[in-house]
């Protein structure tokens, strides 16, 4: 009955998590760096809230066509939260007649014999800043700048909703294709499929787990009785996140199908040994006591050092990683709950039942065949003992030294598939009208003066045109890009005309120009999503050069804006990621010594456990992916998790050493294995088989970690079999023991 009102509660509570993209937060922090873009941010409007349309019509845009964008611009102009709408019907030319600047394309379309005369006006315009419309006059950019508010996606969502709405209409009446693009439509796809696709990972990863243990222990009973305690898991982490305000995104949707896996592999362990004592005639209550004490020590172990992994994660300067981590940790604490209280109590109340008790007392030969194979393998490697540890210190060596330095690397772009539909939409964008993200920097104003004088614009001036010199392939936008347009039609405009332009702006592109508070020029560096490293190094090298500027009544401020702060950021991050790593190496390997009461245990594991990382992150370095958020992840917590193998067959032995004291040789560490094999493998499996609906996912972040964790398993229990009972052999048993060594 309590169970039934936790379960109904945690469902309830699991209804109010809320979902959110995360590719923005996951960059707030306490750095410096962070806090200037706040500043910047309050200052300046930022791209990162702009709309991209791309429109392709078969052939020419005509009349019609031309009317029907017309009134889509109009009507999209008019949704809550757009602030300015920028296309070819706003693009302008000087009138040397009246002095006056006139839209080129017309209200009255019907008014021109040839329509692709003004078509190719706005293309050509002097006054542009960036082209609009492509060479062949059948493709447009429309962007939609909306309020900064939108950044949140809940406020966000109905703006996007409507213009889809109206794109939908255009198209229809056009004869012509619709596309959005840009960060904000990314990150509104991004979390519209966070829920659905969390429901899909942890449905298929939890099915095709219990398929796992149904083939390992041949019974559909057992089978659905290990998945009891896995679900609950799952649906008591769901309803804590609901409960506690822990959101889904990007980095956190992982959380529950690793919960999921997890608490089934410890429950495999669990029925594993309860199964055997079953079968070794052993009655309800002796069978399952025995189980508690020789598997709950362990599974208790194991879930500690997954803890230290997520613990690791701490360590990092992100709030959204911290989060993930305590998220985690919580989860993990549930799981072991489940398996350790709620597992056990299933069994006991499923023994009586005749079919129960007939699966649980049938023997798997197969297992045993299986077991033996792997035995004889241990004992082989146990007489080579010395060239097995040899090996393992020297690969080890190899693999670090290509590791490090680490290498990192991070895009935008990498949270949606290469032939996204959004990612194929930016490309044809930006064929048009140019890089779509910026690289930002503010002249700050240094005294009481005026900011729009003729000394400041000169100094604007001469960083603008430093910036064209030494970047020349780049497009530089300022104030000082509209002062030359105003120069070239009146050469004898002062500073008021110049004023007066800005005045006739609307206010988002006032703002973007001269800041909210007008104490501040801001200049724009286009840049399309380029790995991290790139983007540091453009960063660096405009930093040099600006500083070298001096700017009478200005102050240059370190380059910023959300690329330039990602960038930086990421690269940060994803080292502090890698010493989380390292600290969960060194922790799980002091823990399991403890634990243990052996410090040649804690010694054993460290080059069984970080081989497999190090052999996937010398792959990552060598092959070019280097190091992103997703791998960085993936390497801690695969870590935490691959150490179980290590821990089980450390809890074996240690039960054979206390059961046969005197006795027990390094000869007989093969049984270790053949007791443990069938085990380790299944688990293996079903932490492998549990991730791969990951593969599935609609962003190839997800789809990485799931592929990265699932190589790292088949590595760790490769590196197990093959190196730890090796190495303990080298190091022997202790002194403190009675155990032959010999």
């Amino acid at each position: 009955m309590l169970l039934a009102i936790l379960s109904l509660g945690a469902a309830y509570a699991a209804t109010q998590i809320q979902y959110r993209d995360g590719t923005r937060n996951v960059f707030v922090s306490s750095a410096s760096e962070y806090a200037q873009y706040q500043r910047h941010v309050e200052s300046f409007p930022q791209s990162d809230t702009d709309i991209l349309i791309f429109v392709r019509s078969p052939a020419p845009f005509n009349h019609a066509q031309l009317r029907t964008l017309r009134d889509f611009v109009l009507e999209g102009q008019l949704i809550e939260g757009v602030e300015i709408a920028v296309s070819i019907f706003s693009q302008q030319d000087f009138d040397r007649e009246t002095g006056e600047y006139k839209t080129l394309i017309t209200d009255d379309l019907s008014s021109y014999k040839d329509i692709a005369h003004p078509m190719r006006a706005a293309r050509d315009t002097d006054l542009k800043l960036v082209p609009l419309i492509n060479e062949s006059l059948n493709e447009t950019v429309i962007l939609f700048s909306v309020e900064d508010r939108m950044t949140d996606l809940d406020n966000a969502a109905p703006l996007i909703a409507e213009l889809n709405e109206l794109m939908e209409i255009a198209s229809i009446q056009g004869n012509m294709s619709l596309a959005t693009t840009g960060l904000l439509p990314m990150r509104h796809r991004i979390v519209s499929n966070l829920a659905s696709e969390q429901i899909f990972i942890s449905a298929v990863g939890g099915v095709l787990g219990s398929l796992v243990t149904l083939i390992m222990f041949r019974s559909i009973l057992i089978g659905a009785l290990n998945g009891v305690a896995p679900t609950f898991a799952l649906l008591f982490t769901l309803g804590s996140f609901g409960i506690f305000g822990f959101e889904m995104n990007v980095i956190s949707n992982t959380v529950t199908v690793l919960i999921l896996v997890l608490a089934m592999a410890d429950c495999i362990h669990m029925t594993h040994e309860l199964r055997k004592n079953a079968a070794a005639g052993m009655g309800k209550r002796e069978a399952i006591g025995s189980m508690i004490r020789s598997m709950g020590p362990p599974c208790i172990l194991t879930s500690l050092t997954t803890i230290i992994a997520l613990a690791s994660l701490l360590y990092s300067e992100s709030e959204m990683i911290r989060g993930f981590s305590i998220a985690g940790i919580l989860g993990m604490l549930i799981a072991l709950f489940c398996v350790i209280i709620i597992h056990p109590l299933v069994y006991a109340l499923a023994w009586d039942f005749a079919a129960v008790k007939k699966a649980m007392t049938k023997k798997a030969q197969p297992q045993t065949k299986l077991a033996d194979g792997f035995g004889r393998m241990t004992k082989w490697l146990a007489t080579r003992k010395y060239a097995v540890v040899a090996g393992s210190v020297i690969l080890c060596s190899i693999l670090l030294a290509l590791f490090l330095p680490v290498q990192t690397t991070h895009k935008f772009s990498e949270y949606l598939h290469k032939d996204d539909v959004m990612l194929q939409t930016l490309g044809q964008v930006e064929k048009i009208a140019g890089p779509a993200q910026s690289l930002d920097i503010v002249l700050q104003k240094t005294d009481d003066g005026m900011l729009l004088s003729e000394q400041k614009l000169k100094a604007l001036a001469k960083a603008h045109n430093m910036l064209e010199t030494k970047f020349p392939n780049r497009t530089i936008i300022s104030l000082t890009s509209f002062q030359r347009l105003l120069l070239k039609n009146n050469p004898d405009a002062t500073v008021s005309d110049v004023n007066k332009i800005l005045q006739q702006l609307p206010a988002r592109a006032r703002d973007d120009l001269i800041g909210r508070n007008r104490d501040g020029f801001k200049i724009l560096i286009l840049v399309h999503d380029n790995p991290s490293s790139q983007t540091n190094a453009l960063t660096a090298e405009i930093n040099k050069e600006m500083a070298n500027l001096n700017l009478a009544g200005l102050r240059v401020e370190p380059v910023t804006g959300l690329a330039a702060l990602a960038a930086i950021q990421s690269d940060r991050m994803i080292k502090e990621l890698t010493i989380s790593f390292l600290i969960a190496a060194f922790a799980c390997s002091v823990l399991i010594a403890f634990w243990f009461r052996q410090w040649r245990y804690g010694v054993a594991a460290i080059i069984p456990n970080i081989l497999p990382i190090l052999m996937v992150g010398a792959w990552l370095m060598l092959s070019g992916w280097t190091l992103q958020f997703t791998s960085a992840l993936a390497l801690s917590i695969a870590f935490g998790v691959a150490v179980d193998d290590s821990i089980h067959v450390l809890n074996r032995l240690q039960i054979k050493r206390i059961n046969h004291p005197k006795s027990f040789t390094v000869h007989d560490l093969h049984h270790i294995m053949q007791h443990v094999a069938p085990a380790l493998i299944t688990t293996t499996l079903v932490l492998s088989v549990g991730l791969v609906a990951t593969l599935f996912s609609i962003m190839p972040t997800v789809a990485y970690f799931g592929a990265l964790c699932i190589l790292i398993f088949i590595l760790a229990l490769g590196a197990d079999v093959f190196f730890l009972l090796p190495m303990i052999a080298v190091l022997g048993f202790g002194r403190s023991s009675s155990v032959k060594t010999k």
